[in-house]
């Protein structure tokens, strides 16, 4: 099985996140999750997504990744 692995901005060698087995756009957020229950929300857009490297390229709206734990709402 290959998870995603998320980097931000095109050409960025160091990933943001690693084996990510969801991911859900709201806005301009992007909210991820690892098949180990990590989560990330990314304030920003999502650039690319390569299916056969199994890569996501974000582009991010501030200098800050917002740490969250997810509205009720998006848990439903």
């Amino acid at each position: 099985m290959c998870l995603a692995t998320a980097y931000l901005n095109e050409g960025s060698e160091e990933p943001i996140l690693r084996d990510i087995a969801y991911m859900r756009f709201n806005g301009d957020h992007v909210k991820m999750k690892t098949l180990f229950g990590e989560e990330r929300v990314i304030l920003g857009r999502v650039l690319e997504i390569d299916f056969s490297t199994s890569k996501i390229i974000l582009d991010q709206y501030r200098a800050s990744t917002i740490e969250s734990n997810f509205s009720k709402e998006d848990k439903a």
